[in-house]
């Protein structure tokens, strides 16, 4: 533990560098709202031709590959995420804040993980329990001011390479439920000939 050390966040992440403005005229945008994402699980990103529809007032946060996500309201219901792929003229909502990591000094995917740990998320919604809003919120500057424990970029690499080997065996056993699942709701089908029931 020697090489670990305290640091606040805001010492080696900037927050909300970059938004778009309507001068610069994107004729489509893929825009995802706070509402749609879930432990870094999308599900859905709106595809909005500007020329037809209105773009939402809150659809103006631009994000690149490894911006952390994390929303602003009720921390406690989870809606985070690191950006690895996005679709072209990409824009998350004003209710997220978006996380930029500075490499020489830290791994995204570190922080990341250290962000979501369930003793963050409760201290996070601690806080926003506080704010004088009519829900619980955040302010970038709440998320910059947490202290985290920080080693060494070689031992973040090792614990982040653990931990996402962790999360895909997840998604494999997720994947393999899912069509078990399957293949035994088609079978009682074959086997009753009832119709699938559409749930919820």
């Amino acid at each position: 533990m020697a090489e670990w050390q305290t640091v606040r966040l805001g010492e080696i992440v900037k927050t909300n560098q970059s938004t778009y403005s309507p001068k610069e005229n994107w004729q489509f945008v893929d825009y995802l709202d706070t509402g749609n994402i879930t432990m870094n699980k999308i599900d859905e990103i709106q595809n909005i031709n500007t020329a037809k529809d209105k773009l939402p007032s809150r659809a103006r946060r631009k994000v690149k590959t490894n911006s952390i996500i994390y929303s602003t309201v009720r921390p406690n219901q989870l809606h985070y995420g690191i950006i690895k792929k996005q679709p072209d003229n990409f824009l998350v909502s004003t209710g997220f804040t978006v996380i930029d990591v500075n490499y020489d000094k830290a791994v995204p995917d570190f922080i990341y993980y250290a962000l979501t740990k369930q003793e963050v998320t409760e201290q996070l919604q601690a806080i926003a329990e506080q704010s004088v809003s009519a829900y619980p919120s955040l302010k970038p500057s709440d998320i910059e001011n947490l202290e985290l424990m920080l080693p060494g970029k070689k031992t973040q690499e090792r614990i982040v390479a653990i931990l996402r080997s962790i999360d895909e065996k997840i998604k494999e056993n997720n994947a393999i439920n899912n069509n078990l699942s399957q293949l035994l709701i088609k079978k009682q089908q074959k086997r009753t000939g009832a119709k699938p029931v559409l749930k919820f």
